[in-house]
């Protein structure tokens, strides 16, 4: 759990982990620059964990830096330039914005700062490796298991992300190629939630004003898919609700019968994988150009094993994964 002392660190812009102990033999003692887009979202603060147990096993030092307001683009900018000057050996970056943030991603590669992206592709970008999952077959195996748990015929309302980030553009696109094999199901609405709980909330008790039968949910993130189903239990509506990221709340609906499932996008893993991938690139090893993570979709049959936390799991095993992009 992050205390107040951290999270008022973090509003702050920034988070400072301690020096973690002798430098390491490749290097005299780094530091390197974590970007989160918030510290609302129970996505980010998995994977803050996952970046400082990498950072904690690979003996470097290393600094969050979050808008304080979520997903603000200007701020994010700003942190961006404060960090330029402060000349880090290294950045693991996530644009609020794909595209927006892309020029002060080429200002970090015009500085020669070493850098790793993750999560969110970015247009325009070369040079930096990516570490991810694919977004659109995300949406597709979500919604593709959500129909089959509508019976294959129904409406379906889709609650969207924020429009400008490309995960949820992504998802979008393949929750619309899983409805174009089966005709039966009617997509009857899509509107933004924004990634978070409380306009979802507010949003889907609109909807249900709208439409008298509504037979499933596919929600961009958890955080508003936990949010529709408090709305539907409030009011008394069934409906076979999915979303993303596994989040502690979801997990608990799932295993309560609350909410049909949702898709792993493993936040630790993807902290700990993009953090060891820059520590490899400041010792000088080659790095893929892209690491894509496995999907898996969490319902209630597997819904025990995603809640042991992560950190009592193995550490993501870096010579694995490496192993699994050459293998795809």
């Amino acid at each position: 759990m992050i205390n107040r002392r951290s999270v008022l660190s973090l509003m702050a812009g920034t988070a400072v982990l301690p020096a973690l102990g002798a430098a390491a033999a490749w290097a005299e003692e780094k530091t390197i620059v974590y970007y989160l887009k918030n510290v609302t979202n129970p996505f980010y603060k998995h994977v803050r964990d996952g970046a400082e147990r990498a950072a904690k096993d690979s003996k470097i030092n290393i600094q969050m830096a979050a808008p304080t307001k979520p997903d603000n683009i200007e701020e994010q900018i700003r942190l961006v330039e404060d960090w330029i000057v402060k000349k880090p050996e290294g950045m693991v970056f996530v644009p609020v914005d794909y595209k927006a943030l892309v020029p002060s991603v080429q200002k970090i590669q015009d500085a020669k700062i070493p850098l790793v992206i993750y999560n969110n592709k970015m247009a325009d970008i070369h040079g930096a490796p990516f570490v991810g999952l694919d977004d659109e077959e995300m949406g597709y195996q979500a919604t593709k298991n959500l129909i089959k748990a509508m019976g294959g015929k129904g409406n379906l309302v889709h609650i969207d992300g924020v429009p400008g980030a490309i995960t949820a553009q992504d998802r979008k696109r393949g929750m619309e190629r899983a409805l174009k094999e089966h005709p039966d199901v009617k997509l009857v609405a899509s509107q933004p939630g924004n990634y978070r709980r409380l306009p979802a909330v507010q949003v889907f008790e609109n909807l249900m004003q709208r439409f008298p039968q509504i037979d499933g949910v596919f929600a961009a993130n958890d955080d508003m898919a936990v949010g529709v189903v408090e709305a539907a239990s409030a009011a008394g509506r069934p409906v076979k609700v999915v979303g993303v990221d596994c989040i502690p709340d979801a997990l608990a609906a799932i295993k309560d019968g609350r909410m049909l499932g949702s898709m792993d996008t493993q936040p630790h893993a993807q902290g700990y994988i993009s953090t060891r991938a820059m520590v490899e690139m400041l010792k000088g090893n080659k790095v893929p150009p892209t690491i894509m993570l496995p999907l898996a979709f969490v319902d209630k049959s597997n819904v025990e094993a995603a809640m042991v936390p992560p950190a009592q799991r193995p550490a993501p095993d870096w010579d694995k994964v490496v192993a699994a992009q050459r293998a795809g």
